[in-house]
């Protein structure tokens, strides 16, 4: 029995350790990665290649990774038809989508839709002008709270002990684009008030303002932006995303998402 128990006790071990490796792979690939040699994935994995190659066979064969005709590997659609599944970015961007399409359609201006994530912002929707070139965000990335207008929004409206937390890591950071934490204390309870936040770290010189959706708890579990062109007076368009933000939540809490 005793040699039964041991056993049985290693297989998690093991299995955390694939699953993990799977992981490291696939995160391998981004939107400057697209495509990688086999040896490519070997290396930003941190995989031997022998590793690398045999869990790659079994990844090309359940549809997850494919192959194309130069042997470059990228992403399958099997894992982007599981992706499509998740409740946290499903539900909220089916429900958003209608209103940013309005509001694009109005402002014809770039519309982004971000979900929180830990520290860190996931854009999941985008709406953006033909010509704005490597504008950011793209869909799937990810970027620290306080570094765009989605996750200032995110930030002022989570509870008083997460914001606190996530200051202190920021704290002794030299970092570029990084204000000082009593900066961005100011610009949260900036937002808090205004109900939208403003933020220029990643849209420079132009301005991105956004907005909160928030549960019935009033936790946010999205936000809604808008980047304007420098020099465009902030309240009309600060008025606009918060309206759209609240139409969102309004439509969210009455299908039971949020």
């Amino acid at each position: 029995m005793a040699h039964t128990r041991v056993r049985t006790a290693a297989r998690p071990r093991a299995h955390r350790s694939s699953v993990e490796r799977v992981h490291r792979l696939l995160s391998s690939f981004d939107y400057e990665h697209k495509r990688l040699s086999l040896s490519d994935l070997s290396r930003r994995a941190n995989l031997p290649l022998s590793t690398t190659h045999r869990m790659v066979t079994e990844l090309l064969e359940l549809g997850m990774l494919e192959r194309d005709q130069h042997h470059l590997l990228s992403i399958g659609v099997e894992l982007w038809k599981l992706g499509l599944l998740t409740p946290q970015t499903y539900g909220i961007q089916r429900v958003a989508l209608p209103f940013m399409q309005d509001l694009y359609a109005t402002t014809g201006l770039p519309i982004h839709l971000g979900i929180p994530e830990g520290d860190t912002v996931t854009v999941v929707e985008s709406l953006r002008p033909h010509g704005r070139g490597q504008e950011r965000p793209r869909i799937g990335q990810r970027d620290p709270l306080h570094s765009c207008a989605v996750g200032s929004a995110l930030l002022a409206f989570s509870d008083t002990d997460f914001q606190e937390r996530y200051l202190t890591r920021l704290e002794g950071r030299d970092q570029p684009y990084t204000p000082a934490p009593e900066t961005i204390r100011r610009d949260l309870a900036k937002t808090r008030a205004n109900g939208y936040a403003v933020n220029t770290i990643k849209t420079a010189p132009d301005l991105a303002l956004g907005a909160p959706v928030l549960d019935r708890t009033c936790r946010p579990i999205g936000a809604v932006s808008i980047v304007v062109p420098e020099g465009t007076p902030t309240p009309p368009y600060g008025h606009l995303i918060r309206n759209t933000a609240r139409a969102v939540q309004r439509t969210a809490r009455d299908q039971g998402i949020a």
